[in-house]
């Protein structure tokens, strides 16, 4: 398991939303990882739990109906569950 959370917030930190220096993303996102848990074998629940993360927990301007946030949202998503199941597989 803890592998699984380090690939998972290694994801995180990559991606970083809020654009904070490498050297904090790392950290910055842990908190998630339990969250990101809950909803990872289902793609849609991920989407869910990601968009909520960034409107309603980071409150950065994501916007839904946004073609260029969305298709970045759902890289992020397949990044995640590939981390997952490459970790699960190992």
């Amino acid at each position: 398991m803890e592998q699984i959370i380090k690939n998972i917030n290694r994801v995180l930190a990559d991606w970083n939303p809020i654009d904070v220096p490498k050297n904090i993303a790392i950290d910055e996102y842990k908190g998630y990882v339990p969250l990101i848990l809950k909803s990872i074998e289902n793609r849609q629940h991920l989407i869910n739990c990601l968009e909520d993360i960034l409107i309603n927990r980071i409150g950065v301007g994501y916007d839904p109906t946004n073609k260029e946030h969305l298709e970045d949202l759902q890289q992020v998503c397949d990044k995640l569950i590939q981390a997952y199941q490459k970790t699960e597989e190992e």
